[in-house]
């Protein structure tokens, strides 16, 4: 006879495990809400959870809220099994895979669940770009680098110089450079000529960039880059240091309990953490662009391990899913840069955008419209598995004189630790055109590149290369190359190559050579190489040199070259605080030169003019208040010293990255504390950041306190400040060290025997430990009851 289960469902089905079924069932389409509270202690995979739950019991099923299942972070089924109130509660049976036994005398429930039945939870292998530190505040900052030069030769003597000139703030960027004075250089001639004026303001939170006046344009795989006055907006990814725009591997797997996960890359440990139960992703793993192989190991409390080997290919070429890059470009053309200041040719606008459609395909296009062409290309370029990268590219063109052509580039790299290859092939039509063509008279029509190399392990590289090249004008132009080069004593290089050029019109030519460079301690370097040439051409080049230490110092170097360039020459260099001196000389087929330079900048910050060494970066202004003399590292190395105010300036950063500058504690006087003796900063680009050092001064002085009859205050008294409610104690012979002593400050003195009281007088402030002289404490009627 079956009892009526309805009465008391425990009562006629015993819980037996997870498939356990009641006796009688429910009638279909009856909802009747008889589940009972149950505070049960919970273990899922063996974890006991942090408290005892209040579940649900009705018939054989054991429910739980919602609430419970998102803290156990556990994978809601798709139907609740009741609904009280607000509340929706699902049976546990119903979780994929489970397995639940319960202990009615203990009431406690095990709950045992695969991996799946988890949320899954994604970890990042780096840390994200956004969580980078703030740009620091910029002081208004004006600067010029300079590069002096003073030549003496059979031509006479004769200077040059190039100068960068700029001034930052808070607004933005705002430079020049020019080249001045006589020179044989390729910015020869003589005066003044003007190289890139602008105006710059980045935008580190939006990786953009607005520039005004000169600029280049940002190119494609098959355009070639130009030279522009006008305006540019686009993207930047290099203003957020370390933010990767191309898609990382991400590793997936999954832990049925809390286990440790160990990530390997090409076999070397790049990243361990603890990982919660269920499935996981781990992303931004940090590896090498090209063919690898990653590796992670999952091991458990009972310390079981599962290894799961996975290959990868990363190109830096391709961009995350939905990730764009652009870049926006209207102008004029410039014209014979270096050689004239305002030459300026016909108006332009371009364009160029790219995007990740996904993260193994990147699309882009470019355009470039001016009065005489119009041009427009797009390309993909895409992943395809481990196989490699692979590019295309097609463009085409309509000018007024040449009218309408066509370009196709495609393009294929494969590279891995052993191997590296990569071939491309770009050829335009008779007719093609596009703006940096326009104003030069050779550019390359048709172009094929081939490169291979290969990895020996401990017996070096190889490495072989052919590159072709057919210009405008007809001619072809034909290298191919073969190198090795191998590592020997650990400390030496030892490389070899063979090259053989083709020309049209000229004889074809070959050259051996053979280099051996070795390092012989710290920043010293010497070197021998030989080199032979068809027809019966030779070269040796022997050359030594130390580099000048990175704070203050010198360094020299030395170089004989005998054949067909025989030349010895000989250099001295001294790095000072203020910039780097030169001095050369040199002599070759019965003539001498010597040649003196000097680099370094000078400007002016926060109300102070400077000289330091030069810096294409940026610049920080540290303020030690009140502290001459103090030593300033830069990265701990030692860079400057403190002026009479306590200012100073620290060339060499490096813009938008976090640089750390530190002062020596022992060269602040003794009453002055620091509350951090490190600051890092973040400059802007060619920016001066401030960077003040927080110093507190409290004087500290001693005093000698007597009792009325003359014997000093007994030590270890305690004595009260009241004015600032703190007390000092007593030492031997009466001594009271007292920090920040105030003019008529009043002190009293408290114990068992006694109660006096004394008022400083005025207070000397000169010397490093003041004493305040001799006081009475003078006596302190307690009052009557």
């Amino acid at each position: 006879m079956r009892l009526p289960c309805r009465a008391s469902v425990w009562a006629c089905c015993g819980w037996l495990g997870l498939r356990v079924a009641c006796a009688q069932e429910l009638p279909s389409g009856e909802a009747v809400d008889d589940a009972q509270p149950a505070i049960l202690d919970v273990r899922i995979n063996g974890e006991a959870q942090q408290a005892p739950r209040p579940l649900l019991r009705r018939g054989a099923q054991l429910l739980a809220a919602e609430a419970d299942l998102a803290a156990w972070r556990l994978v809601r089924p798709s139907t609740p099994a009741l609904r009280r109130g607000e509340t929706n509660y699902y049976d546990l049976r119903a979780l994929p895979g489970a397995l639940l036994q319960f202990d009615e005398s203990a009431q406690s429930v095990a709950l045992t669940l695969p991996a799946d039945a988890f949320t899954p939870g994604t970890m990042r292998a780096q840390r994200p770009a956004s969580d980078r530190p703030p740009l620091s505040a910029s002081a208004f900052g004006a600067f010029l680098n300079y590069d002096l030069v003073l030549q003496h030769d059979r031509e006479g003597t004769r200077a040059s110089g190039y100068f960068d000139a700029a001034a930052s703030g808070e607004w933005g960027l705002a430079g020049t450079g020019f080249v001045a004075g006589h020179s044989g250089s390729a910015f020869g001639g003589h005066g003044t000529t003007r190289l890139d004026s602008y105006f710059r303001r980045d935008d580190p939170d939006r990786l953009t960039r607005l520039t005004i006046g000169d600029a280049i344009t940002q190119a494609s795989a098959w355009s070639t880059p130009f030279r522009f006055g006008g305006v540019q907006f686009g993207t930047r990814f290099g203003l957020q240091p370390g933010y990767i725009s191309y898609p990382m591997p991400t590793l997936g797997g999954g832990a049925a309990v809390p286990s440790a996960v160990e990530v390997y890359v090409n076999d070397t440990l790049r990243y361990q953490r603890r990982v919660d139960a269920g499935p996981f992703a781990i992303t931004d793993v940090p590896v090498l662009t090209g063919a690898g192989e990653m590796r992670f190991a999952v091991t458990d409390a009972l310390g079981v391990q599962r290894t799961v080997t996975t290959p990868y290919y990363v190109s830096s070429n391709l961009l995350r899913a939905g990730l764009s890059d652009y870049s926006l470009e209207a102008g004029w053309t410039r014209l014979r840069y270096g050689e004239r200041s305002f030459d300026y040719g016909p108006p332009f606008v371009a364009g160029s955008w790219r995007s990740g459609l996904t993260d193994g395909a990147t699309v882009e296009v470019r355009g470039e419209a001016g009065a005489r062409s119009q041009t427009a290309g797009a390309g993909l370029t895409w992943v395809w598995g481990t196989v490699g990268e692979f590019a295309l590219h097609g463009a085409a063109s309509r000018s007024r004189d040449g009218g309408s052509g066509r370009l196709w580039r495609s393009a294929y790299t494969r590279t891995s630790d052993e191997w590296n290859f990569s071939a491309s092939r770009q050829v335009a039509s008779r007719g093609f055109t596009q703006i940096a063509w326009q104003d030069s008279p050779v550019h390359v029509n048709a172009q094929s590149q081939l490169f291979a190399g290969r990895s020996l392990g401990r017996y070096g590289t190889l490495g072989a290369s052919h590159t072709r090249l057919h210009y405008n004008t007809g001619e072809r132009v034909g290298v191919t190359t073969a190198s090795w080069s191998i590592s020997v004593g650990g400390s030496a290089w030892l490389g070899t190559y063979v090259a053989h050029t083709r020309q049209d019109g000229r004889r074809p030519t070959t050259s051996v050579g053979v280099s051996l460079s070795f390092a012989l301690g710290e920043g010293r370097n010497a070197s021998l190489s030989l080199q032979q040439q068809n027809p019966g051409k030779h070269s040796a080049v022997a050359e030594m040199s130390q580099q000048p230490p990175s704070d203050t110092g010198w360094g020299w170097r030395l170089r004989a070259a005998d054949g067909e360039n025989a030349r010895t020459e000989a250099g001295v260099d001294y790095r000072g605080r203020y910039g780097l001196l030169t001095a050369e000389a040199a002599r070759a087929q019965g003539q001498s030169a010597m040649r003196l330079r000097a680099s370094g900048a000078v400007g002016y910050a926060g109300g102070m003019t400077f000289a330091t060494r030069q810096s294409d970066d940026a610049f920080a202004l540290v303020t030690v208040p009140g502290a001459p003399g103090v030593k300033v590292y830069r990265e701990n190395l030692p860079w400057t010293t403190t002026d009479s105010q306590g200012r100073a300036v620290v060339s060499g950063l490096r813009a938008y990255e976090p640089n750390h500058i530190s002062i020596d504690n022992g060269d602040l006087p003794i009453e002055a504390q620091v509350r951090s003796d490190v600051i890092r900063v973040v400059p802007r680009y060619k920016g001066v950041a401030a960077a003040s050092f927080d110093i507190s001064r409290g004087m500290l002085a001693s005093a000698t306190v007597l009792l009325p009859d003359g014997s000093p205050l007994p030590a270890g008294i305690d004595v009260l400040r009241p004015a600032r409610g703190t007390s000092l104690v007593s030492g031997f012979n009466g001594q009271l060290s007292i920090d920040d002593p105030q003019p008529r400050e009043s002190f009293e003195a408290r114990w068992t025997k006694g109660h006096c009281r004394f008022t400083l007088g005025e207070i000397d402030r000169s010397g490093t430990l003041p004493s305040l002289g001799t006081y009475r404490c003078q006596p302190v009627a307690s009052p009557r009851p």
